[in-house]
């Protein structure tokens, strides 16, 4: 005899349902939209070669891992951000937050002259320290 009634199932779907979060979208989740300004204001000054801006967002212990694999510090990353002659374009870009520490997921077109002349799939880390999105680490993977 099957001990579930159409009711039964019912209420035991709606009450799984209840307890499963669904995704953050950016434009309903704030910490969301902070981090995704944050990446933004990073890729502006990346491209400007704002090494003031570059540095202000970087943590202490910011480690990168480039689309060549190679691990660059902190200290190499903010001696080499010159302007650069092309834009990065990200898109696809998903957002999980767990406490204090923010992934963020996407791919960035890198255009030059109308061009499309690279594209890269990229996962950034940042972690809030007082109330400022910092990055933590950062990897590239060419397409």
């Amino acid at each position: 005899m099957n001990r579930w009634t159409p009711l039964a199932l019912a209420y035991a779907f709606s009450a799984i349902a209840i307890h499963v979060p669904a995704p953050a979208a950016a434009d309903t989740c704030q910490p969301c939209a902070d981090v995704l300004a944050q990446e933004m204001r990073w890729l502006a000054a990346i491209t400007a070669g704002d090494v003031a801006t570059v540095e202000s967002i970087l943590g202490p212990a910011f480690k990168h891992i480039n689309s060549d694999g190679r691990l660059i510090d902190r200290a190499e990353e903010i001696a080499s951000t010159q302007p650069l002659p092309f834009t990065m374009n990200p898109s696809e870009q998903l957002v999980d937050i767990a406490g204090n520490t923010a992934v963020v997921h996407g791919v960035n077109t890198l255009m030059q002259g109308g061009q499309v002349i690279g594209v890269e799939r990229f996962t950034d880390v940042f972690e809030l320290r007082n109330g400022q999105w910092m990055a933590l680490s950062a990897q590239e993977t060419a397409t």
